[in-house]
């Protein structure tokens, strides 16, 4: 439920600062998989939609961690396009790819 977080804020410190607003079920900073640096921004999820509309009215626009925080509802998914298929072999038995590659 909240985004704009410092990348040093962690799920425990994220659940600490919300919880004063009721029953949280799950509090979790979504971490890039890459670098397993937070991404900045984060979920919780409460038992009821009254503790998380307290929530995002008494925490928005505070400070966490040194960093002021934005809270909003979280928006279902967009659903991801199917991917497109591939292109039929031409008459030689090669596919075109569109991938270009560096070597260095």
């Amino acid at each position: 439920m909240s985004r704009a977080l410092s990348r040093l804020t962690t799920d425990e410190k994220l659940q600490e600062a919300f919880s004063p607003f009721g029953q949280i079920v799950d509090a979790k900073v979504v971490i890039d998989r890459a670098s397993g640096r937070s991404k900045g921004f984060g979920f919780i999820t409460y038992t009821s939609i009254e503790e998380a509309e307290q929530a995002r009215q008494g925490m928005n626009a505070k400070f966490l961690d040194g960093w002021v925080i934005f809270v909003d509802p979280a928006k279902p998914r967009e659903p991801r396009p199917p991917p497109q298929a591939q292109p039929n072999p031409s008459e030689t038995g090669f596919r075109t790819n569109k991938t270009i590659g560096w070597c260095g």
